[in-house]
């Protein structure tokens, strides 16, 4: 069973979920004894009160937990099986036993699906963090390229524009960017790179041809 919280934890992003959604399921997990879900005599239901989800969850005030529950409810994570009272429970009619609260079967039979879930997210982060590399490693080149250049010309306006780009996307940076913003600055530094090299090239030869003759 926490292995499967450990996926969901992981692929939160992909149902909607958010950290203390996660926090809700886990309590809600830990009312389930063993280590697999509906282990042993307990079932697939658990049925603690509101209070006692709260009182698990460090005070959570109820109408947190509840939004929360809501939540989890709406990603069908977990399902409602509502005594005809409304209450939480469970009795033993002979050999069977029913139990009336929240339902974790979805968890079990979504397991696989939140694993592939989960490697889908991770893949996803790394290719998000070499992309972060990447546009930093460019944004560097830039930084030096236009301090080179500047020393190197008595125009020196003309690099302000490259410092001040490598400046902003520092700035940028510092943020959780998505992959969208990313490229996007990955673009516009791969042209501003490309300009300071054309800018960069013709000196170089001239200085080449000054130094032949």
């Amino acid at each position: 069973k926490w292995q499967v919280l450990r996926d969901l934890a992981t692929a939160r992003d992909s149902y909607t979920l958010s950290d203390r959604d996660i926090t809700v399921l886990q309590a809600l997990l830990s009312f389930s004894p063993g280590a697999l879900i509906g282990q042993a005599d307990t079932g697939l239901v658990v049925y603690p009160s509101n209070q006692t989800i709260c009182d698990r969850l460090n005070g959570m005030p109820c109408s947190t937990m509840r939004r929360h529950l809501a939540r989890l409810i709406a990603a069908g994570l977990i399902l409602r099986r509502d005594s005809p009272n409304g209450k939480r429970f469970a009795r033993r009619y002979g050999a069977e036993k029913v139990a009336f609260g929240f339902d974790l079967s979805p968890l079990v039979h979504r397991a696989r699906e939140f694993q592939e879930a989960a490697d889908t997210s991770r893949h996803a982060a790394e290719l998000l963090k070499r992309k972060r590399l990447t546009v930093s490693l460019m944004r560097r080149d830039l930084a030096n390229l236009a301090e080179f250049g500047a020393s190197q010309s008595a125009n020196s306006g003309n690099w302000d524009r490259f410092t001040d780009m490598a400046r902003l996307t520092a700035r940028e940076l510092r943020r959780k960017l998505n992959p969208e913003e990313l490229n996007t600055l990955e673009e516009a530094l791969a042209a501003a790179l490309a300009d300071v090299h054309s800018q960069l090239e013709p000196r170089k030869t001239e200085e080449l041809g000054t130094s032949s003759a």
